[in-house]
């Protein structure tokens, strides 16, 4: 995913409870472990730390643990670090299913379950992924930020907590998160039971081209039409663009200055449009003939400029390394922008936090070989005009797996959005992988094209450097 290319959202991970009546405490289930049993069991796993955690949730017990990781598995005399796991709790009881989710970044999930753990009534570990938030090594070699080291990273913690639970574990998570839960499949395919992808893309290059000619197709041709018309006339407009920006208080620009922030947002409209608000929100464009100000509070909205602030980039620096050094990112269809364009790639170069890697081509088309030979309980749910979908997994012969399509979904699409057949089908799926009949929450469903208003904390919604994708084009 690119650097000048829209936030990442968790849509798969919503607010709300997947059990009525639940007791909370003690007596949440009088047949497993108490509280300060679950807490002991806890704090006797090798190298972890656990505390209770504050939570409004009801329906669990929340511990917040720190798991004692190497930071290269291969080598652990190269020093450890202390990676942050949540864990709400319902039972460990072999009725009660194990949701392990990742965002892929830090870990925003903290006490408030994913869709998942809500339709199975289950548990869930949410993990933050290795240099992201506090879960970073000091020193940090930046060389150690690998999918397998996640991946192992991953593998320890289910390891630890299959000792104390005894449900089925399916893992899931949603864009990057869903991406990390794959990996994690492919390098240790036996650990759970099966895995849940929401939104997750695939990209085989840096740039990929494949994503330019789906870009073209999504969403009505008008409307598409008009968020391209209104993106040129804010890139003619760049100057007024650029003093409302200025003007935005508590934000500094010294990684990325100011205009090369201001151009990867306009950049990034169209992207971030049809990624996280969509035909729902069609007459919403403002027309071209529109003042300075309405632009501008439209551009704020979508694909703000603040997107690429110093806060930003240095907590989401990490992503900016690993899409270099393995996981690719997509071509944008930015054609008719590109005579407007002033800045160049050593205008973002400050946004990593190393020295750039060299991109490894062979890491996701390896991914995408052993899941077409060997992948199997696999789900995906993708968003039809999500611009992600153009990159989305190959199944291959990949068994007992499939993928399933919201119908003029966005980066939100989840679930309980599918339609009736193919949610029955996705809910039979995760009742044969966990013995648990999912309970739908319809109370819970969003409209289509706005399933961003349940979104728990996003990641940045902008990529500095789209200029990375532009390069050949140059």
């Amino acid at each position: 995913m690119p650097r000048a290319l829209g936030r990442w959202i968790i849509a798969a991970a919503l607010a709300g409870s997947g059990i009525a009546g639940s007791g909370c405490g003690d007596n949440l289930q009088p047949h497993g472990l108490t509280s300060d049993q679950l807490l002991a069991r806890l704090r006797a796993l090798p190298g972890v730390t656990a505390d209770v955690g504050p939570t409004e949730q009801t329906d669990f017990q929340y511990y917040v643990l720190h798991f004692r990781q190497p930071v290269d598995h291969n080598d652990p005399s190269q020093g450890t670090f202390l990676q942050e796991v949540s864990l709400l709790h319902r039972s460990e009881l072999a009725t009660v299913p194990m949701i392990v989710e990742t965002s892929g970044y830090a870990d925003y999930a903290l006490d408030r379950p994913v869709e998942l753990t809500r339709l199975l009534g289950a548990n869930q570990v949410s993990i933050e992924h290795r240099y992201f938030g506090g879960s970073r090594p000091v020193p940090t070699d930046w060389t150690k930020l690998t999918i397998e080291q996640m991946a192992a990273d991953e593998h320890a913690i289910i390891v630890a907590l299959r000792t104390i639970y005894d449900g089925a574990f399916l893992t899931t998570g949603g864009s990057k998160g869903g991406m990390t839960a794959v990996f994690h499949r492919r390098f240790y395919p036996n650990d759970v039971d099966g895995t849940v992808a929401y939104v997750a893309p695939i990209s085989f290059g840096a740039p990929d081209k494949r994503y330019l000619d789906f870009i073209d197709m999504v969403g009505p041709a008008a409307c598409r039409q008009a968020v391209r018309d209104v993106a040129t006339q804010m890139i003619q407009r760049r100057d007024a663009m650029l003093a409302r920006a200025a003007l935005q208080p508590s934000h500094t620009y010294t990684r990325v200055a100011i205009g090369p922030a201001l151009e990867a947002a306009i950049f990034s409209l169209e992207w971030t449009f049809w990624q996280y608000f969509g035909v729902a929100h069609c007459a919403d464009v403002p027309a071209v003939t529109a003042s300075d100000d309405e632009l501008f509070a439209f551009l704020d909205q979508v694909s703000p400029v603040w997107g690429n602030d110093d806060e930003q980039i240095g907590y989401f620096e990490a992503y900016y390394y690993q899409s270099e050094a393995q996981l690719g990112y997509p071509e944008p269809q930015v054609d008719y922008l590109l005579p407007y364009q002033q800045y160049g790639e050593a205008d973002y170069a400050n946004q990593l936090p190393a020295p750039e890697p060299v991109y490894d081509r062979t890491a996701m088309t390896n991914i995408s070989d052993v899941l077409d030979l060997h992948g199997d309980r696999l789900l995906f749910i993708y968003g039809e005009w999500d611009p992600w979908t153009g990159g989305k997994f190959p199944l291959g012969d990949a068994t007992e797996s499939d993928v399933l399509t919201q119908p003029e979904g966005t980066h939100g699409a989840r679930i309980e959005s599918l339609d009736p057949a193919d949610r029955d089908e996705a809910f039979a799926m995760l009742e044969a992988w966990t013995g648990v009949t999912p309970t739908a929450t319809q109370a819970r469903r969003a409209s289509v094209g706005s399933e961003q208003t349940e979104e728990i904390e996003p990641p940045p919604r902008v990529r500095p450097a789209l200029v990375r994708a532009l390069r050949q084009q140059k």
